[in-house]
């Protein structure tokens, strides 16, 4: 993590108390301000904006400070009565509308989880609209996208577009530069190729939801890994880069063409422990995230396999996973990783081992 160190001369106690004063810690949010936020965040990873706004209005607006205050406010505004719209910075007409569409689709589908699929209907009718006869024999989302996606690549814009549990998604940015990756996993090296994307204009639902506070911080397929650039501010060499990143999403890589068929949240849960595993300078804030964003619900797959890293690694541990050092963690992390990799191979003879 960056640390900048200030460089001051013993003048007189005058000159050092006043530039003490103006580095000090800037003010912070209540505690209950600061788990209304995560609460928050909860909520809405499983697709519910009302419950996000619930907590946000249960904790008192003075202990919001700062991008805290801004966070609160803009949720409240985004998730009130009508939807709000983040577009104006797309110039693109045909991009624009389109990226309506799927905000419109998210506001309402967040406001109202149990009619999501009659939501998602509405979504196809209007794209099918939007684009024209070339969608006329599109049954339905999945046939639609790949259309959709060559019309916005037409226009400049590369999309992500299927389903990130629970809605259906649309990231889209405009730069993307290819680089192989060496990646060290608990279970041996792994080499990936790595699409670098850039020049965002939407980073998906996570992000529209959240006030573009968060997004995802990139995605795994059978062919490569895609990272989304501007979620690493501290660079591509930083911990978080590495870890949250490349490890992660190396692990569902290895994962998909060692264990074919995994369930979404499996793919997440075993991500997370290599994530525990490898993490130092951010293994407590990525803890912390884990341990505040749990779930019941296997199709919201992230809180679901937070519950269970958290579950599993207390028992291992026999205390909190954030009650004990960064190296019993680790370990713990490691082994459960690896047991839950044995288990999986011996329940499927012939598996690939994670080298390569």
């Amino acid at each position: 993590m960056p640390r900048t160190t200030f460089r001051i001369a013993p003048l007189v106690f005058a000159l050092t108390a006043a530039v003490s004063a103006a580095h000090a810690a800037p003010p912070a949010s209540t505690p209950a301000a600061t788990a209304a936020i995560a609460e928050s965040t909860n909520a809405i990873l499983q697709g519910d904006s009302q419950r996000a706004v619930t907590a946000l209005r249960a904790s008192p607006a003075a202990g919001f400070v700062d991008k805290d205050a801004v966070y609160r406010a803009c949720m409240l505004a985004r998730h009130g009565d009508a939807p709000v719209f983040a577009t104006d910075a797309i110039a693109d007409g045909f991009a624009r509308q389109v990226l309506h569409d799927y905000q419109d689709y998210w506001w309402h589908a967040m406001k109202a989880p149990q009619q999501r699929a009659q939501l998602e209907a509405k979504l196809l009718a209007t794209l099918r609209k939007r684009i024209g006869p070339d969608a006329n024999d599109a049954k339905d989302m999945d046939a639609l996208e790949p259309i959709l996606q060559g019309q916005l690549l037409a226009h400049g814009y590369r999309a992500q577009l299927g389903r990130t549990l629970p809605l259906r998604e649309l990231m889209m940015w405009r730069k993307q530069e290819t680089r192989p990756w060496k990646v060290e996993l608990p279970e041996g090296p792994y080499t990936v190729k790595v699409e670098l994307l850039d020049d965002w204009v939407s980073r998906g639902w996570t992000s529209y939801g959240r006030c573009e506070r968060g997004s995802a911080g990139g995605w795994a397929t059978a062919e490569a890994l895609y990272a989304v650039v501007p979620s690493y501010t501290e660079g591509l060499d930083s911990e978080a880069f590495r870890v949250v990143f490349l490890g992660h999403e190396t692990q569902h890589f290895a994962d998909q063409n060692a264990f074919p068929g995994m369930a979404s949240w499996e793919l997440e849960y075993r991500a997370k422990l290599v994530e525990l595993a490898q993490a130092r300078e951010v293994s407590a804030k990525r803890l912390g995230s884990f341990i505040t964003a749990q779930g019941d619900d296997p199709d919201s797959p992230h809180t679901y396999a937070n519950k269970r890293v958290v579950a599993d690694l207390t028992a291992k541990l026999g205390a909190a996973p954030d009650k004990v050092s960064i190296e019993r963690l680790q370990q713990a992390a490691r082994d459960q990783l690896a047991e839950d990799t044995a288990r999986r191979k011996a329940a499927a003879p012939g598996a690939e081992a994670v080298a390569r």
